[in-house]
């Protein structure tokens, strides 16, 4: 049984380079420290996940990526192409197709679909930046669906902008 899910937006992408597409932007400078540092407090507040499911574009990988380095142990990354600018429906269709996975899982991806899933599993709507992490934990009765809002109570909130020093 899945006991955490965690939702990230991809960390900050880099602009400039014109002739890339929008799937081929990578993180810049501050998108790259900015993975790293959720990585360190996931794996510091016991949050850490042990799957990844995450879009296929480069920013997502290189989020993916920076996750990882922070985070001791195995991870799987596993992508996802029906993930890049995924809506909130298609996101829950897509993990529906899914058998529940045990452990913990993040979902990896960008807006608007990652901030409405923020609303959705927390009835809490917010400003959803580049790097955010929202943390849920699985409500202790373990009979809901694992995609059903009802299922989980929420912890943390992670924000880059508030581990900058």
């Amino acid at each position: 049984m899945l006991s955490r899910l965690l939702l990230m937006r991809h960390a900050k992408s880099s602009w400039s380079d014109g002739e890339l597409t929008d799937h081929e932007r990578p993180l810049n400078e501050r998108g790259q420290r900015a993975a790293t540092a959720v990585g360190a407090v996931l794996a510091a507040r016991g949050y850490a996940p042990d799957i990844i499911w995450s879009s296929d574009a480069k920013r997502t990988r290189e989020t993916a990526m920076g996750l990882i380095r922070a985070i001791p142990g195995a991870q799987t990354v596993n992508y996802n192409s029906d993930f890049y600018h995924a809506s909130v429906e298609t996101v829950l269709r897509v993990c529906g197709q899914h058998i529940e996975p045990t452990g913990a899982l993040m979902l990896l991806g960008h807006n608007p679909g990652w901030g409405g899933l923020h609303e959705y599993f927390t009835g809490q709507s917010h400003d959803y930046p580049t790097g955010a992490c929202t943390v849920l934990i699985r409500k202790k009765n373990g009979k809901s669906d694992w995609l059903d809002p009802a299922a989980w109570k929420f912890r943390d909130l992670i924000l880059p902008r508030d581990l900058e020093s």
